[in-house]
């Protein structure tokens, strides 16, 4: 896993200031003029590739229609524009997706300019590398432009302090290192398949080769159009005041269409507990006040959907994938310093 360069002092007070947007006239300005740069080197090799004809023998100019989006952007083409940008892994559409995103995103913890100036030949800004590897990430994820623009201006915006979240983390089931420096949260559904899908990476993420830096808390926030996710929380607190709500909590994200009282009984057998007594405990309500605890803490940290994640009370808005995870927890650790 790649480490990002220790930030200096600048740097992380650059990173404690909340990201204002006001420039966005002069970004605009400053991204056609990039993407212009851009079109002018795709035009440079066929230029100087013949003599220009004499004036006379020139064809009057013809009305060109206006480019639809970003043209493709060779390796050497890029390499020129930005020289200090990694790119490699990128076909030639989304070097130039790279290019158009670059030119519209600020870099507020570096040389605060847009990106596409902070990675310059001569600028010295060890942030911007880092920012630019982001990218390029979202982009091989697929995203478009304009939603990469978002998400990385959503992710940086987070460390601003008054955005985060004063989270309780003595009321859930803990995975990792009880003194681990970064503590995420995470609010779940137990019929959420996006839930389901985080649930490895969040455990790698914790328990893996990077063990010690991050711990897990587990939060219940079953949603009311999932008919059996509040059961399934209950089960899952039931097994935690037993000390299995790990093995438990990963049976039942497996088989969340298999929810009925049958099958939570045998999840519980397969753990190591009393199914029956697990469910005469859930129908009674002895788990409804953690429930609604987690359930109001969520409300009151404007979570709206499943999995919400926060990383030390700062939402992490970057896809639930372990790189992104990891990144995430790295950037705060570095914030920290």
């Amino acid at each position: 896993m790649v480490r990002s360069a220790t930030l200096d002092e600048g740097t992380k007070a650059a990173m404690r200031t909340p990201i204002h947007l006001d420039f966005r006239r002069e970004r605009a300005l400053r991204s056609a003029a990039i993407v212009l740069a851009a079109s002018l080197a795709c035009l440079g090799g066929a230029a100087g590739s013949r003599p220009a004809l004499p004036a006379e023998a020139q064809a009057a100019p013809q009305a060109q229609p206006a480019p639809s989006g970003p043209r493709g952007l060779s390796e050497e083409q890029a390499r020129r524009i930005l020289p200090r940008a990694d790119l490699s892994g990128l076909n030639d559409e989304q070097r130039a997706h790279f290019l158009e995103v670059a030119g519209d995103v600020f870099d507020y913890a570096g040389c605060k300019d847009t990106l596409a100036k902070c990675l310059g030949a001569n600028v010295q800004d060890v942030h911007a590398p880092r920012m630019a590897e982001l990218i390029k990430a979202l982009l091989l994820e697929g995203g478009a432009p304009s939603r990469v623009i978002e998400t990385v201006e959503n992710y940086y915006a987070s460390f601003d302090p008054s955005k985060r979240q004063a989270l309780k983390t003595g009321d859930c089931a803990v995975l990792g290192d009880a003194k681990a420096p970064v503590a995420l949260v995470e609010f779940s559904d137990y019929q959420c398949p996006h839930c389901a899908t985080a649930n490895k990476p969040l455990h790698e993420l914790v328990t893996g080769a990077e063990k010690g830096k991050a711990r897990l808390c587990s939060k219940f926030f079953p949603l009311p159009g999932h008919a059996r996710a509040r059961i399934a929380a209950g089960c899952a607190e039931y097994a935690r005041r037993h000390g299995k709500f790990w093995p438990m909590n990963d049976l039942l994200f497996a088989h969340q269409d298999e929810l009925d009282d049958e099958n939570l009984k045998a999840y519980a057998k397969q753990v190591g507990l009393d199914g029956s007594e697990m469910l005469k405990e859930v129908y009674a309500g002895r788990f409804e006040a953690v429930i609604e605890t987690h359930l109001q803490e969520g409300r009151g940290a404007r979570v709206q959907a499943t999995p919400t994640i926060f990383v030390n009370g700062r939402e992490h808005v970057l896809p639930a994938k372990l790189q992104f995870l990891q990144r995430s927890v790295e950037d705060e650790l570095e914030w920290q310093q």
